[in-house]
């Protein structure tokens, strides 16, 4: 497919939509990381940046955390490319909290802890 721009739709840094700049360096992602209260070490290698997002949410389940949110920074910025749909950190939280209470209705069995987590969210 040719797009007219391979640049971020997320961020008026006029950069290259890479993985690593829309999950992990665009202000829009680095916001929405911000609502779970994981920070984003700018010098750190994405690795590293996966270890510290492990280190910070400290819950068994803390993979599940992160794909959720780069699930719903995906979904907003295709919102944006597919339906026209501006985005906001407000909608990508609510994206995230709505997949988190779908994995809570999974998974509620495994992780107990799942529900107070999602209950201590803004």
């Amino acid at each position: 497919m040719h797009l007219p721009s391979y640049n971020c739709v997320l961020c008026n840094l006029v950069t290259h939509e890479t993985m690593a700049h829309l999950f992990l360096e665009c202000p829009f992602a680095i916001q929405s990381w911000g609502y779970i209260n994981i920070q984003i070490g700018q010098t750190l290698q994405p690795f590293q940046i996966m270890q510290s997002f492990k280190d910070q949410i400290r819950v068994p389940f803390f993979m599940k955390i992160i794909i959720l949110m780069a699930w719903a920074i995906w979904k907003a910025r295709n919102d944006l490319i597919f339906r026209g749909v501006n985005p906001s950190v407000h909608r990508t939280t609510s994206y995230f909290k709505e997949e988190m209470n779908l994995l809570l209705l999974r998974a509620k069995t495994y992780f107990p802890s799942i529900e107070q987590w999602i209950a201590n969210l803004p």
